[in-house]
């Protein structure tokens, strides 16, 4: 039996040496733009060492589909540029046949990823798995469709940031003292989608509307903001077809409709920008301040 053992260890050892190292491996496999930075990010050598390592490769045409400013400001920043290549690498080996639906996975970046198994498609966060378990000397390689976005920070942080525009969902967070929920890292258990409506959206709320729910109730103002809110991460890939989802708010879901690749939340919410990336969950940009049905009649 022992002998049997060191016969199989020298078969694997000499199997692997016949194989090529991960840097080659992607660089074969539609990843050359991925080699590319890698190379120009100093992590050339750590990806050609022991590992094992699995690296979610982005193909060429996910790189060629950023713009070129994009691409040119984040390769003039070598940290920067390092943390997202990291963000696409995890320590040891996730083979498609360990994959369990909704599985959070540490990267070398210190941030996370979230997996999901969808219409027989296995996601990344929002990115599409194209080819699964090439493996290489070291590790082994999954094909992406698109580069996976850095989170901006905690959700609290993206709703406080003014490039999303969303300051005002922001503030009735705080004053509905919920604001605790959303502050989580990437350490947190607890993982939140958020449906935030833009500050547009809250701009055209009628005057009454806002006296009514806005402005009278702490309470009216936690459940308008539960109502918001999913417990659990879903980004754009398993929102994209008909379904409710649950919220906070007890009892309460959110019809989710698709129509002219454009999503729409209860028949009025349209999905403006979606996949805003967080340490503890997603953030997803509406254009309509939904109201649970609880509320309806006191807005009349």
């Amino acid at each position: 039996m022992m002998l049997a053992k060191i016969v199989l260890l020298i078969g694997v050892v000499a199997y692997c040496h016949g194989m090529q190292s991960l840097v080659d491996v992607i660089g074969a496999n539609n990843g050359t733009t991925l080699v590319s930075l890698i190379k120009q990010a100093g992590l050339a050598d750590a990806l050609a060492g022991p590992g094992p390592f699995t690296v979610l490769v982005p193909v060429d045409s996910a790189f060629a589909a950023i713009p070129k400013a994009d691409v040119a400001a984040l390769t003039a920043d070598k940290t920067a540029l390092a943390n997202v290549l990291k963000f696409h690498v995890i320590s040891g080996e996730e083979f498609s046949f360990d994959i369990v639906n909704g599985r959070v996975l540490p990267t070398l970046s210190g941030h996370s990823i979230r997996l999901y198994e969808q219409g027989g498609n296995i996601y990344f966060n929002d990115a599409k798995v194209l080819a699964v378990d090439i493996e290489a000397s070291n590790g082994i390689v999954y094909l992406i469709d698109r580069v996976l976005d850095v989170p901006e920070g905690t959700i609290m942080d993206i709703l406080d940031s003014k490039s999303h525009n969303l300051t005002q969902f922001a503030a009735l967070v705080r004053k509905a003292r919920l604001d605790y929920r959303l502050k989580g890292s990437v350490s947190s258990s607890y993982k939140y989608t958020v449906f935030a409506p833009s500050n547009a959206a809250f701009d055209k709320l009628p005057a009454s509307v806002k006296s009514a729910i806005l402005g009278q109730s702490s309470i009216y103002e936690r459940e308008i903001v539960d109502y918001h809110i999913h417990a659990g991460t879903i980004h754009i890939k398993s929102l994209d077809h008909a379904g409710l989802v649950s919220t906070l708010l007890g009892g309460h879901e959110i019809s989710v409709t698709t129509a002219n690749n454009q999503v729409t939340f209860n028949g009025k919410g349209v999905l403006e920008e979606s996949d805003i990336e967080a340490e503890n969950g997603v953030v997803h940009v509406i254009d309509q301040v939904l109201i649970p049905s609880n509320l309806g009649s006191i807005i009349g």
